[in-house]
């Protein structure tokens, strides 16, 4: 018995579905009867239909689904004293199904995901290639160069080249920040050069005021951060790249603040009560303590980090319910879009009161590490991607696909067999549309992780740039910084250096990529031989293929 979850010939349609839709599926072969279980994840319930043999060997039903979530699917095969199933490839991944015992351990199961709606994208950032700027490190636009408002007992680089550094007390805290001052003035001066490389979209690291380089320490939401620029800057910053076209995205930093931010305000600094000072403030129930004062809930341990508890009202109303919330009070600045640090801390229907406040001309972007159909957070199954919450993700499972290509840890069979997995789970726009990045400010450079080989790291550009999603490079990649894990990955861009073949590389892909890649029908990519890959975007009668081998590069077969 056969089946095979993409091929349209064994399961029509492909990928993601929505309510009520029919899902007809085939498997061939020999048989005296075929069953298909179906568990529901929503309400763990198994049900079984029969398969009736349409002609030889060839059986066939039809299913659909009541309400939105995930299907998962397996065959019971009938052969005279032969009992078996046939069911997906280990971890859940899709394609040509495997044959298992009635008694084994664990059967994996193929997915369909089931959609309350299709998510619609802005046309802009469908056609969008992304820049992504951790803020301080970029440019300062200050003619002497001098950093804005330098923040108490913090440390400024005496030199754009060296290399971040953490300065640590006896205990491993940080002692103070350090700052390079990057600015928004430097950002709007360097936008024709974003423009010049081939990206026409920016997504900017937290600005809002905090004590720390990295912004993700909030102190007050509703502040830009001083050492960036004030109001005026930050305005001058969106309307200058509305001029030209462009867009920018803020990152929403929602699930923690500073512990010296107003509302939790540790150190006293603020002279409303923050939740430190105890009950009577307004924000102490927005903190979980364990041990009031110095125990509560703190992102992954870290101290620095209260986090704030989702479910508390007043704190949704803060963040997205009211007028004047937080998310209102930048939306009339003109910003055209978010991405949610951190997705998984959030829950849905807090999300959901975001993506609610927002027009259909900006864009709701996770940080999901995983495939986000089926991600499992603090054991809560995650709807991202059934409607109404984000519209994409960041596209960490491509990143690590690409890596462990290139770096020869796996072979071009399971490098297309697990993208064209998540091409099968993901709703098509998410699928396009996800935030294909391979360098931010969480990961290795590209070149660092590349080894320097400076042609592997070209080769790896042209993967990169070449597949589904929408393209976002990190600050300097296209330059060839390098750098570790963080802060090496943070250092200043080295503006006064000649731009190189890297740079070249970058530039090429990024203008010459077709914008209607981002809204395809649909992709379709196999495996030559273990080092090569062939692979195809369609839509409405446009075709380009492509050869890629991590030996020689990329090649293009055919366009029409």
């Amino acid at each position: 018995m056969e089946f095979d979850s993409f091929l349209v010939a064994n399961r029509d349609p492909f990928g993601a579905v929505i309510v009520g839709e029919t899902i007809t599926l085939h498997t061939q072969g020999h048989a005296e009867e075929v069953r298909l279980r179906v568990y529901d994840d929503e309400t763990g319930k198994v049900t079984w239909y029969d398969l009736h043999e349409e002609d030889e060997d060839n059986w066939v039903v039809e299913i659909s689904a009541a309400h939105a979530g995930l299907l998962y699917y397996r065959f019971e095969v009938i052969d005279g004293y032969n009992q078996y199933w046939l069911a997906a490839q280990g971890n859940n991944l899709g394609g040509a199904a495997e044959v298992y015992g009635m008694h084994h351990a664990s059967i994996p199961d193929f997915q369909i995901t089931v959609m309350a709606e299709l998510e619609e994208l802005p046309e802009w950032y469908q056609e969008a290639r992304f820049y992504h700027i951790f803020v301080d490190r970029f440019n300062n636009g200050n003619k002497d160069m001098h950093v804005n408002n330098p923040k108490p007992n913090s440390f400024i680089y005496a030199n754009k080249r060296d290399t971040p550094f953490y300065v640590r007390d006896k205990q491993g805290e940080i002692a103070r920040w350090e700052f390079f001052g990057g600015n928004f003035q430097g950002i709007a001066e360097k936008l024709d050069y974003i423009l010049e490389l081939g990206c026409n979209a920016i997504y900017l690291s937290p600005i809002f005021e905090a004590n720390s380089n990295h912004r993700y320490d909030t102190s007050d939401y509703l502040a830009l951060d001083p050492i960036l620029g004030d109001e005026d800057d930050f305005k001058f910053l969106l309307d200058e790249a509305h001029k030209r076209g462009m867009h920018i995205i803020l990152d929403g930093v929602f699930n923690h603040v500073g512990q010296y931010s107003r509302y939790f305000n540790k150190d006293g600094h603020f002279k409303e009560p923050g939740a430190y000072q105890g009950p009577s403030s307004k924000y102490y129930h927005w903190f979980d303590f364990t041990d009031f004062p110095d125990e509560y809930n703190s992102w992954w341990g870290v101290k620095d980090l209260p986090v704030i508890n989702k479910s508390e009202a007043s704190y949704r109303k803060f963040i997205y319910g009211d007028e004047d919330s937080v998310i209102n009070h930048w939306n009339k600045f003109g910003v055209d879009g978010w991405r949610l640090d951190v997705a998984d801390e959030l829950p849905d229907d807090f999300i959901a009161g975001i993506r609610n406040q927002m027009n259909k001309e900006q864009v709701l972007i996770g940080e999901v590490w995983e495939d986000a159909s089926n991600k499992v957070a603090y054991d809560q199954r995650r709807q991202y991607l059934l409607g109404g919450g984000l519209q994409a993700t960041m596209h960490y499972p491509l990143r690590n696909l690409i890596l462990d290509f290139m770096l020869e840890e796996i072979d071009a069979r399971v490098f297309t067999t697990v993208l064209m997995t998540l091409e099968s789970n993901y709703p098509k726009n998410a699928f396009f549309g996800a935030f294909t990045n391979m360098g931010t400010h969480d990961t290795k450079r590209l070149f660092t992780e590349m080894g320097e080989d400076e042609e592997k790291l070209k080769r790896a550009i042209e993967l990169w740039l070449t597949m589904p999603g929408v393209p976002c490079v990190y600050y300097g990649d296209e330059m060839g910084m390098t750098g570790g894990k963080d802060p090496e990955n943070r250092g200043y861009f080295p503006w006064d250096e000649p731009r190189g073949e890297i740079f070249n590389k970058f530039q090429r892909l990024l203008q010459s990529r077709p914008t209607w890649w981002q809204s395809a029908d649909w992709f379709e990519c196999h495996a030559i031989d273990s080092d090569t890959l062939i692979y195809a975007f369609h839509k409405d009668g446009q075709h380009e293929m492509m050869q890629f081998s991590r030996k020689t590069g990329l090649a293009i077969i055919k366009q029409q």
